[in-house]
């Protein structure tokens, strides 16, 4: 099997299910020669994307081997009927069927994502006959069985990281999130690290102490997004956020707090395990494991407030402190502080202003994770 779509109307899922089956396919960290990836850019679907997929389709992989071709995140499926676009898209995207009917090589295999892709059109019947497609649809709240479908979407997403659920928390999770399967992913995460691991047990009363609401669930995801240090994937996060949110400008203004509070703690992070000679995150994590209490209240005294997080979650911090040097996090904290200021004293809006951070912070680059040695 050499051909994957991946569909539906549930994004999250569906983002969530070609994110890991690239890493699949591909392997972690590929160079280009073994994952080439197609995604579109503010303009939109355009045919010149879809010409630059053809081309690399029907080129070998350069030295041998074997290498995957990546359209990712796209948005134009549902214009594969559009007979009157001037795009060029529709046209595009019938040369791409007719490729995926012809067949690809062995060596070559071709993983499709985006929403909207008609079940009736060339595309999906050519996608079903010569390769694997994947649904995902978020649970039909006016449905009689939202609640079992919403359970398994949680379920599943529970089970891609080694965690079981008994069936009370389970139902905990379906209660506080309805059909929002967007929140699965960073509520799972909370609890993984307020538990211990993906090994821990996870009782009723640790679900219902972590999945308390949006303000955390909003510090969480930014948290996450900053770490990940991915520009895409942060200014995602915060349409998300926002557009869910009834109070944007104010929940905008939050943001811009707690990515601050991030790279503080961040920042504090590096402070400590540059002092101790802690070389990697597993060894700040075994440090907060067996600190002694005399320790504990002096880095407390000095600000330094990790020391009361989970061990686990300390080391899930880490990893994405080590995706910036510390003048960066101290250049982050300004800039994010300049950006509360402008939204305070001007007529800039406070999403503009995140956004605004966001740019200069994270830039188009993903960095390397960099340990202290």
């Amino acid at each position: 099997m050499n051909i994957y779509l991946i569909s539906g109307n549930d994004e999250s899922q569906i983002r969530a299910d070609a994110e890991k089956t690239a890493l699949a396919l591909a392997g972690p960290d590929p160079d280009p020669f073994v994952l080439e990836v197609f995604q579109e850019d503010d303009s939109g679907p355009t045919a010149a994307l879809l010409h630059g997929l053809l081309r690399s389709l029907l080129s070998p992989p350069f030295l041998g081997g074997r290498k995957t071709v990546w359209l990712k995140h796209f948005s134009g499926f549902d214009s594969e009927g559009d007979k009157s676009s001037k795009a060029g898209v529709p046209a595009a995207l019938r040369e791409l069927t007719d490729l995926i009917r012809r067949g690809l090589p062995e060596d070559i295999a071709l993983l499709m994502n985006g929403p909207g892709i008609d079940r009736r059109r060339a595309l999906f019947k050519a996608c079903e006959e010569r390769g694997e497609v994947r649904f995902y649809n978020r649970p039909d709240p006016k449905s009689r069985t939202w609640r079992q479908d919403m359970a398994a979407c949680i379920r599943a997403a529970a089970a891609d990281k080694g965690v079981r659920l008994a069936h009370d928390v389970c139902d905990y999770f379906v209660d506080a999130l309805g059909t929002d399967t967007s929140r699965i992913h960073c509520e799972l995460e909370k609890l993984i690290c307020y538990c211990g691991g993906p090994e821990a047990p996870i009782t009723l009363a640790d679900a219902q102490q972590v999945c308390v609401g949006k303000g955390e669930e909003m510090a969480w995801a930014l948290g996450e997004m900053l770490g990940k240090r991915n520009l895409s994937e942060a200014l995602r996060v915060v349409d998300v956020l926002l557009e869910q949110s009834k109070e944007g400008e104010r929940n905008a203004r939050s943001m811009l707090i707690n990515a601050a509070n991030f790279f503080r703690v961040a920042l504090q992070l590096r402070v400590v395990m540059e002092e101790y000679r802690l070389n990697s995150p597993a060894a700040l994590k075994r440090f907060v494991e067996t600190i002694d209490a005399k320790t504990k209240q002096s880095l407390l005294a000095d600000g330094m407030e990790f020391v009361e997080f989970h061990s686990y979650r300390a080391m899930m911090l880490a990893e994405q402190a080590g995706r910036y040097s510390p003048s960066e996090m101290i250049q982050a904290i300004r800039r994010l502080r300049d950006g509360l200021r402008r939204c305070m004293s001007s007529s800039i809006s406070p999403r503009l202003a995140l956004e605004d951070a966001l740019f200069s912070i994270i830039g188009g680059r993903s960095r390397p994770i960099r340990y202290l040695g």
